[in-house]
């Protein structure tokens, strides 16, 4: 019985033999027949690019308006859009409103020991809450004056430097809670689209509920400022958010079993693979080679005693 296994088993070692050198062949006449044929980065551009139809090419009209646009200290008109479609939607008005009662209830829970902490760092704390609607508009017409300022020549703007610096100098501004929660749902809107601003706008009163009432969040707003602590817990949600889109972003499809099997870190597993069972199948042949020197020796002893 043992014979018979030792016999099947050198049958196998030399079909796998045969299937390695031939396999090894082939991934070497592959490389070789690549490294042949790659083309220098410069054809390989003019390759790819060989027989577009250039004529037909169309730039995007609204992208460049929208950089020459900032050139010209304007405000990005796709942005004043989605301002709107936000300050129409009841849903994310009413979103907006929920955030800022809770931001507020957590930042002022002891209105004394908050006015004091404000005082002691030269703030103003938060500014009234306002509608969604009079908070676009008013943002608009700062982000305008401001537009206005950075397009003056460089005379008018040293001259209101110099008015600046003649009056009582800067005073700090009360923080107002939508206006953050706004520049964080315009940056949720530039990386993806409308659909994902509103929807972080929608989730936010859930997910800051949820974190105001942890004890530890309570004691740490209370150590900080209003405006810190606005900007933490609005930016921590916007990081959190976009680290929940990005993972549907990085899923790609999977690739079928063969695509994944010649690929050459692949080929080479396999290749060790097959000499791996290669090296097994010659130790059982040196066994073999090892047992029947043992039995001619036995039977020689045997024959030389007769």
């Amino acid at each position: 019985m043992l014979g018979k296994i030792e016999s099947a088993l050198l049958y196998l070692m030399r079909l796998v033999m045969v299937v390695l050198v031939l396999f090894t062949l082939f991934n070497f006449a592959l490389w070789s027949w690549g490294a042949a044929h790659k083309p220098s980065p410069e054809t390989a551009a003019e390759e790819m690019h060989k027989g577009r139809d250039w004529a037909a090419l169309k730039i995007s009209d609204e992208e460049l308006k929208k950089i020459t646009y900032s050139d010209f200290g304007y405000g990005d008109s796709s942005q004043v859009v989605h301002d709107g479609k936000l300050a129409s939607d009841t849903a994310v008005v009413a979103a907006f409103a929920e955030v800022d009662t809770l931001v507020r209830a957590a930042i002022e829970r002891n209105p004394v020991q908050r006015k004091k902490l404000e005082d002691d760092n030269s703030e103003r704390g938060l500014a009234p809450a306002q509608p969604l609607p009079a908070l676009v508009e008013a943002m608009h017409a700062k982000e305008q004056a401001g537009n206005d300022i950075a397009a003056m020549d460089a005379a008018t703007a040293a001259s209101a430097a110099a008015e600046a610096a003649d009056g009582d100098g800067w005073e700090p501004q009360p923080t107002s809670i939508g206006e953050v929660l706004l520049n964080q749902t315009r940056s949720i809107i530039s990386s993806y689209n409308y659909d994902a601003g509103r929807a972080f706008v929608l989730g936010a009163p859930a997910a800051l509920k949820t974190l105001l009432a942890d004890p530890q969040v309570q004691a740490g707003i209370s150590k900080q400022t209003a405006s810190i602590a606005v900007s933490n817990l609005l930016l921590n949600y916007n990081m959190v958010f976009s680290a929940k889109a990005g993972e549907s972003d990085m899923q790609t499809p999977t690739s079928g079993w063969l695509q994944r099997l010649i690929e050459p870190s692949n080929l080479l597993v396999f290749t060790v693979l097959l000499w791996s069972f290669v090296f097994l199948m010659m130790i059982v042949v040196f066994l073999r080679v090892e047992r029947h020197l043992r039995t001619m020796s036995q039977d020689g002893k045997a024959l030389a005693q007769r």
